[in-house]
């Protein structure tokens, strides 16, 4: 492998020789990019060269796709296939195709060729002999512009492939280069925005894996859609450990919220792979598909899968345009028959870990990288309502009124009173509404939630005890009445002692620092494992003051490249 720094650095014949086996017999590509050098990342530059590809016109994109070999054809039977063609046709069996399977590559490679006048192209990593059968079936189809597009298009997963085996750059730099290209897809213009099974969501997780097959690793889509990645181990061990977050987003987020937790895991197992290192245990990488529960209003669907959890009355929910989650699946492919199996014998999991930025300020206030999370928050919402008498704002003296905004106000601060007391302890009121509000009216009605979190349990069930208590208060004082509801009560997950220790052990290896313990007041896929196996999870610093959920959300690529280097610690040192 070469260094991209080092890449950067060659001359430009060099340059164009060393990446000579990333466009099938076509160097002319890579000349074309020598002089924008350097590249920010080996995704950019691979940007680059499909850039190069595209803008090169017809005539050259008609040459660069005839200059591929046909898959089991003439070239890999006379054995004359380039190393990087015949390698990735071995990996996908075609180099041991039955005799059946090989008379149908072979007619249907005819008729294609016949059609379009030049060879069928398909990144088959990841591809059995069937499925690339089934793949030149459905494209022999196409009509001529559209097969070139998709041709040119697979021309560039190949070379994402080919990429990812020849050059090397630092991990955190590799980690943030994907969280950006990932970024670049969105619902949205100018946002951020990833919603369950949307266009966009199919596409992302496309996109994650050719990631994990880039890496090296085994990669699929499940019946949730979870994008799953394995690591095989060298056998010594039938357990598995499992790692991951979420893919999706809340409207207009970030972009390292759940997926740094993919991200790094697979360039970590992509570079041990490289390496030669071989785990004792196998390694499975999970994207889960939806954890926010923007679309359908429900949660942890890709996790409470694996977890042996999913609601399968979940699949009548409806989205705002109506679609329900049942049809929502089949429209992207997905076989609902098939969720249940998902779920994970608990007896084969060791544990799993997970990666997340902190969605907070207390590393980047304490000046530390990293943090190891001892336990992830219960929470108990309800939702209040108040209601006075309105009135008139000028002819209602002071204190014959019964003002449901100022009675709300009194809430609030009770609230932020009470949890103020108690570290690990936190309120929030997140919305405040005075419906049908005027400036000249006298509130006679207010809505609020109040969300009230803690890793102690008993802790936060005395402090609910304590503000329902000044709710009434506040109601009889002030003449008004006040309904509570509550609409989410969810237990604390403590993280296994055992795993936070083993977090804190590779953070004194590598950095040889003293290490932060601190509890997650959000909530995170991990709280869905937990009823299959062991958690663990590790923090990432993130900057802006810790914000999330939101564009200005961020990190650093030294931040990625030293959680990266612990997590490779963590998984080397760990004993199943």
């Amino acid at each position: 492998m070469i260094e991209l720094q080092q890449l950067d650095r060659l001359p430009a014949e060099d340059f164009v020789a060393a990446l000579v086996s990333i466009f099938e017999h076509s160097p002319w590509v890579a000349a074309r990019v020598a002089g924008r050098r350097p590249f920010a990342s080996t995704i950019a530059l691979h940007g680059a060269l499909c850039e190069a590809v595209i803008e090169a016109g017809a005539e050259a994109q008609l040459a660069l796709i005839r200059a591929h070999p046909e898959l089991a054809g003439r070239a890999a039977l006379a054995g004359s296939l380039t190393s990087a063609s015949l390698s990735e046709q071995a990996g996908a069996g075609l180099s041991a195709c039955t005799a059946q399977q090989l008379q149908r590559l072979q007619s249907l490679n005819a008729a294609y060729r016949s059609r379009f006048g030049f060879p069928f192209i398909l990144a088959v990593k990841g591809h059995t002999p069937d499925t690339v059968i089934a793949a030149l079936a459905e494209r022999v189809a196409h009509e001529e512009n559209e097969e070139r597009n998709v041709a040119l298009s697979e021309i560039c997963r190949i070379a994402r492939f080919r990429l990812a085996d020849l050059v090397q750059e630092p991990l955190g730099d590799a980690i943030m280069a994907m969280a950006e290209d990932l970024g670049a897809l969105s619902e949205e213009r100018g946002a951020l925005t990833c919603s369950y099974l949307t266009p966009t969501h199919r596409a992302t997780a496309a996109r994650i894996r050719d990631f994990m097959l880039a890496a090296g690793l085994a990669a699929h889509i499940d019946a949730v859609g979870n994008v799953v990645g394995v690591l095989d181990g060298d056998g010594r061990s039938p357990k598995r450990v499992l790692t991951g977050s979420h893919y999706d987003t809340v409207i207009n987020g970030g972009k390292y919220d759940g997926r740094l937790g993919i991200l790094l895991p697979i360039a970590v197992a992509g570079s041990m792979r490289r390496a030669g290192i071989k785990l004792p245990y196998t390694l499975e990488i999970v994207a889960f598909a939806e954890e926010e529960g923007v679309r359908f209003n429900s949660t942890f669907l890709g996790s409470g899968a694996l977890a042996g959890c999913f609601d399968l009355h979940v699949l009548e929910a409806t989205d705002p345009a109506g679609h329900t989650l049942r049809d929502a699946l089949r429209a992207a492919g997905h076989d609902v028959a098939a969720i249940p199996a998902l779920a994970r014998n608990p007896a084969e999991v060791s544990c799993f870990v997970e990666v997340h930025i902190e969605q907070g300020p207390v590393l980047l206030e304490a000046g530390e990288p990293l943090g190891v999370v001892s336990g992830i928050a219960g929470s108990i919402r309800t939702m209040v309502a108040v209601t006075g008498t309105p009135g008139h704002a000028g002819t209602v003296p002071m204190l014959l009124r019964r003002d449901a905004a100022a009675a709300a106000a009194e809430i609030v601060l009770a609230v932020e009173r009470r949890c103020s007391k108690e570290p690990g302890l936190v309120g929030t009121v997140g919305k405040l509404e005075v419906p049908g509000g005027a400036v000249n009216v006298i509130p006679g009605r207010c809505e609020l939630s109040i969300d009230i979190r803690s890793e102690n349990d008993a802790l936060r069930d005395a402090a609910y005890a304590a503000i329902s208590a000044d709710v009434r208060e506040i109601a009889l004082r002030r003449g008004v009445t006040i309904e509570e509801r509550k609409v989410l009560e969810t237990p604390s997950v403590p993280c296994t002692r055992a795993l936070q220790d083993a977090w804190a052990a590779s953070i004194g290896r590598l950095t040889g620092k003293a290490v932060r313990r601190l509890p997650s007041g959000a909530g995170h896929d991990a709280m869905m494992m937990a009823r299959l196996t062991r958690i663990g999870m590790l923090f990432v610093r993130c900057g802006n003051g810790g914000i999330s959920h939101n564009p200005l959300e961020t990190m650093s690529a030294q931040d990625a490249e030293i959680a990266a280097r612990v997590f490779e610690d963590f998984l080397e040192h760990h004993a199943p």
